[in-house]
């Protein structure tokens, strides 16, 4: 079989999934959307993709040194704080589907089984980190910072509470997102679109609601509706599979013709 037939056909095959074969979460398909580190220290993540179940995600606050490929600083949360906090369900969640932490005095998710320790958001700064795997090696699904001027830049490490550097496995803009210098914030911008839309919206600080008084959670966002819309690499993929096929029909007549 020609090279040229068998790059199109595989390029053909990965462009026409809008989702990854693999059921393990990836950066980007869950977000945070809400946190108050005034109060009950309670916060409210989405999830972008409907996610299988009995997956756990792990929520951490504690910072991330360095970028590559860095690692939780020790000390804080996951490094002798008894951390992460934990959340499993026994059915799976639908994407769109909108889940509270309700604070560290009731120390329960409003979906879903909670484990490991709670967290204390500190209103000086901090920051919340979505994770699979282990604490030594995790899989990052997002962050967010609520700490001072923002992220760490890259060639300094964190060597605070509150402040982190962004982990190399995340984005900034996308995956990774500063809601600025606010005790509190919620999303309150778009609620329906592809995945690759709402993380952009979710990382624009335009769309937040921010204070440093308490903010009710009762203005969170409740659900989101995640589109099948194909993420715009999904599109390219495509295009360049159907452009190899081309020139490979059209050679191969070309070599007919010529015969």
């Amino acid at each position: 079989m020609c090279w040229a037939f068998r790059i199109g056909v595989w390029l053909g095959l990965l462009a026409g999934s809008a989702m990854p074969v693999s059921a393990a979460l990836i950066a980007g398909d869950v977000a945070v959307i809400a946190y108050n580190s005034d109060g009950s220290d309670n916060f409210a993540w989405v999830a972008l993709k409907t996610i299988d179940a009995n997956t756990t995600i792990k929520f951490t606050d504690s910072s991330w040194q360095g970028t590559t490929p860095g690692s939780f600083r020790t000390g804080e949360h996951v490094g002798g704080g008894g951390g992460p906090l934990t959340w499993t369900h026994t059915s799976s969640v639908a994407a769109g589907t909108v889940v509270r932490y309700n604070g560290v005095t009731s120390n329960s998710w409003s979906l879903g089984t909670r484990g490991g320790t709670g967290m204390t958001l500190t209103a000086t700064g901090d920051q919340i980190f979505a994770y699979t795997g282990t604490n030594a090696s995790p899989n990052l699904l997002y962050g967010i910072n609520f700490a001072n001027n923002g992220w760490i830049a890259s060639g300094v490490t964190s060597n605070a509470a509150n402040t982190s550097n962004i982990p190399g496995a995340l984005t900034s803009g996308t995956t990774a997102f500063h809601a600025g210098n606010f005790d509190d914030g919620y999303y309150s911008g778009l609620t329906t679109g592809p995945r690759y839309i709402l993380l952009d919206e979710l990382a624009d600080q335009a769309n937040w609601t921010r204070s440093n008084t308490v903010l009710n959670s009762s203005l969170w966002a409740t659900s989101f509706t995640v589109t099948s819309a194909p993420e715009p690499s999904a599109v390219i993929l495509s295009a360049l599979a159907l452009l190899i096929g081309s020139v490979f029909v059209w050679r191969q007549r070309e070599l007919m013709r010529v015969g």
